[in-house]
């Protein structure tokens, strides 16, 4: 019952609200033979232009839920014969009175464990109103609607679709989808039709939007609902609080009363780094009043395709390995009202580098050799660079480039402390990839 409320609220109330000077942006196209006319008190109507051949009977026939509801467009327009209507009259029809036809979204991308309406995702899959979509742990999905817009489910997240349809006369669109809880996200096309809709609904809070980038989440222990917005602005409606108006770079919160500045989008450390490690690595600079932060990484950098995420109290994240090749991270820091803040996107390469390194002592003659060793599974074809340095000078004693193989020989090193590393060089794809190894300590007794 609460989303049906909401819904029939934000109908009745949303066309003085979108009509602020404020939001004046957002425009209003007329579509075809079809204009919207100032809506009565409490009802939402259209204006229709009558066509040669048209009266209230064939409209009736062609466009109204039932028939015989050509009598309240008759008594609204204030239509003598309904079998003679002018030719241009600007008709005046209750959008309540017009046939809605479904609509249908789209299964983008997914990744995990993604159930909708109790069936596996696949890419292509349609879903359809009343199909409830569920992503288990690490586990993403991205819906496209007809018009371009985008709604992402993190894991751990239930959204069942409530209302996904549009009016046949007009083209007017209504999607409603029920967060049950976790997260979701969206990406919505500017609506120039001040009838058509997109909401959010959670069990304490309604979200209304008309063309914007916003998050909304729903924690049931907390009983929690939570919006922010990226761009745009939404109305966020909770019970027992005045409803806001949340612009960009804002959140709020049931029990919060106004709208609260989102934290800003933290900066990555070593932005231009490859991830070359067997475990992705991300660290920020901590950011000032937040509690926790959220990495994601992506196929693409409007993150349609989520690959993985991560949650952590401390500004570094490790995520599990990915094939070679080149990504997107988002970045986010979440408040203490547990608004997740504006986010910040990166590319990075990954392409995996291990490298393993040891060495051997052995005495030839009365020469005593280091034999130094390394693996590369990762990059057969590189050539390599060897640097061997006293641990109390910068300068290298040894610095050798260009080598093939995999192992170098240095013979009768002074007494001391040494450290020595290898770097890899390779060219992939018209690019190059170099890294060192980790620093090894080598110890060099007295040689008699």
């Amino acid at each position: 019952m609460l989303m049906a409320i909401a819904l029939n609220r934000w109908k009745h109330k949303g066309a003085l609200l979108w009509a602020a000077p404020a939001l004046l942006a957002f425009g209003i196209c007329p579509a075809q033979s079809v204009a919207k006319a100032p809506a009565s008190p409490g009802i939402a109507v259209v204006r229709y232009s009558v066509a040669q051949g048209e009266n209230l009977y064939t409209l009736a026939q062609r466009y109204f839920i039932r028939p015989d509801d050509y009598k309240a467009v008759q008594r609204l327009n204030r239509i003598a014969d309904p079998r003679r209507v002018p030719i241009g009259m600007q008709l005046r029809i209750p959008v309540r009175l017009l046939k809605r036809e479904p609509i249908r979204a789209v299964v983008h991308s997914y990744r995990g464990e993604v159930r909708i309406a109790a069936r596996p995702a696949i890419t292509g899959m349609i879903v359809r109103e009343g199909d409830l979509i569920k992503t288990g742990e690490r586990s993403f999905v991205t819906l496209t609607l007809p018009d371009d817009s985008a709604v992402a489910l993190p894991s751990n997240s239930a959204v069942r679709v409530r209302l996904l349809r549009r009016t046949v006369l007009g083209n007017h669109l209504e999607r409603l989808f029920a967060i049950e809880q976790g997260r979701v996200s969206a990406t919505v096309t500017p609506m120039t039709d001040p009838l058509s809709d997109f909401q959010f609904v959670a069990p304490t809070a309604t979200t209304s939007v008309r063309g914007t980038q916003f998050r909304v989440s729903y924690d049931i222990a907390a009983k929690r609902a939570t919006g922010e917005v990226l761009e745009g602005k939404v109305a966020f409606d909770s019970p027992g609080m005045n409803e806001q108006l949340v612009p960009a770079g804002f959140g709020t919160a049931n029990g919060l009363a106004v709208p609260l500045p989102l934290l800003p989008p933290p900066d990555l450390l070593h932005a231009d780094r490859t991830q070359s490690e067997e475990a992705l690595f991300f660290a920020v600079s901590p950011v000032t009043g937040a509690a926790r932060y959220h990495v994601q990484i992506g196929r693409d950098a409007d993150f349609l395709e989520v690959l993985d995420e991560a949650s952590a109290e401390t500004p570094e994240a490790r995520l599990a390995s990915l094939p070679n090749g080149s990504y997107f991270v988002r970045l986010t820091a979440i408040d203490q009202n547990q608004l997740e803040g504006k986010p910040a996107t990166y590319a990075f390469e990954r392409r995996l580098n291990r490298i393993s390194t040891s060495s051997e002592e052995s005495k030839v003659g009365r020469y005593r050799q280091y034999l130094f060793r390394w693996r590369t599974p990762d990059a057969p074809g590189a050539h390599y660079r060897f640097q061997l340095w006293r641990a109390d000078e910068s300068v290298p004693t040894v610095d050798e480039i260009g080598l093939t193989g995999t192992s170098f020989i240095v013979t009768d090193l002074a007494k001391g402390r040494y450290h020595w590393r290898v770097m890899t060089s390779e060219m992939v794809g018209g690019r190059l990839f170099e890294k060192w190894s980790s620093d090894r300590e080598l110890t060099v007794e007295d040689a008699r």
